[in-house]
Parts: structure tokens; C-alpha cells; sequence
């Protein structure tokens, strides 16, 4: 008797126990296939917005150690260690057919040997800085913006340098107030581009 009434209790269980129906299960599947289509289609929006994140703080970093290195050199400009420092420590020009003040050239003693070695010297004392179609340029010994024998600060084929701007805020030597600007953008994606300002005090009046 016990385990027939173990046994009908079992069966009246689960019989109570019922199944999805088959509108429940066409509202799951819809819901499902809904929610499924709305991530389908937010996924590649938020992988491109995280990726132009990451483009713009790549490229601002970049151009912010860009700045930071010619600051330094600004900073440095008009330095000798003795007396005899002959010729212009900064000048700001441009190359022909580049826009105005988009060419720096400074001058410091930094073999500190107490005067500035020249354009022919091995370990010239003179370091160049400017703008020339669309690429930032560098080269050391030289005492104008014109010439050849230039190196390309930053890869063209990754970056456009659009704007290099140097304006003298205060007096146009070592010591006085400048205002440097770079400008540039991805060359591959124009779309994300970025601009850094910055005031820079000379240290060597």
C-alpha cells in the first residue's frame, strides 16, 4: 500500500509538471532572435568607436612627446658655458612656399666646450626644426631653414602634419614666451586628427 501510494503521489506530481506551449516558445524565440540582431548590430559600432579611441590617444601622445622633445631644445636655446657664444641662438622662419614661423633653428652649447660649433662642424651646437609638405623635419647643423639633408620627424605614411607654428609672445629670443603648435592627422584615417598647444618660457635669456 505504501509504495502504491509512493507511487500515485510520483504520478500525480508530474503530471501537474507542464511543458512550454508552443506561443511561449515562439516569444522566446523571437525575444532571443531580437535581442541576438540588437548586439549583432551595436558590436561593430563599439568596436569602431573603441578604435577611434585608441587612434586618438595614440596620435595625441605622439605629437605630445613631439612637442615635449622641441620644447626641451627651446628651453635649451641660448645656453654657453663661457663667453665666447657667437651667432643667433633662436630664430623662427619658414622654407619657401611653407607657411610663416613654420621653421625653428636654436643654438646651445651642449658639448659645453664655452662657444656654439657651426653648420660644418661634426657636433654642431645647431638643431633644426620645420615644416615641409606635410611632414615635420629635424636635422642638426644647420643655421637656416632652407637646404637639403633634412630627416622626417614622423612617418608621412602614418602621419600628415598639417600645422607646425612657432609665434613669439613676448620677444622673439631665448628667454621670451612661444607658442607652439602641431597640427596633424592619420594620413590613412584624415577623420581623427589632433592639435597640441602649448606656452613655452625660454631658459636662457
Amino acid at each position: 500500500m505504501r509504495a502504491m501510494k509512493y507511487r500515485r503521489s510520483a504520478f500525480s506530481s508530474s503530471a501537474t509538471l507542464r511543458g512550454f506551449t508552443l506561443p511561449e516558445v515562439m516569444l522566446a524565440l523571437s525575444v532571443g532572435s531580437m535581442v541576438m540582431l540588437s548586439a549583432a548590430k551595436t558590436y561593430p559600432l563599439l568596436r569602431q568607436q573603441s578604435q577611434d579611441m585608441g587612434q586618438r590617444f595614440r596620435l595625441d601622445q605622439l605629437l605630445r612627446q613631439t612637442a615635449l622633445m622641441i620644447e626641451k631644445d627651446i628651453k635649451r636655446a641660448g645656453f654657453c658655458q663661457g663667453d665666447d657664444c657667437q651667432g643667433e641662438a633662436l630664430k623662427i622662419g619658414n622654407v619657401a612656399g611653407e607657411a610663416a614661423n613654420s621653421c625653428l633653428i636654436v643654438a646651445y652649447d651642449l658639448n659645453r666646450n664655452g662657444h656654439w660649433e657651426g653648420s660644418g662642424h661634426p657636433e654642431s651646437d645647431y638643431f633644426g626644426f620645420r615644416l615641409r609638405q606635410q611632414a615635420l623635419e629635424v636635422q642638426r647643423g644647420v643655421t637656416q631653414c632652407q637646404g637639403n639633408g633634412w630627416e622626417k620627424l614622423l612617418d608621412p605614411e602614418e602621419v600628415i602634419v598639417s600645422a607646425f607654428t612657432l609665434l613669439p609672445l613676448s620677444a622673439s629670443k631665448p628667454g621670451g614666451l612661444i607658442s607652439l603648435t602641431i597640427e596633424a592627422q592619420w594620413t590613412r584615417r584624415p577623420a581623427i586628427h589632433r592639435r597640441i598647444e602649448r606656452i613655452i618660457s625660454g631658459l636662457n635669456p
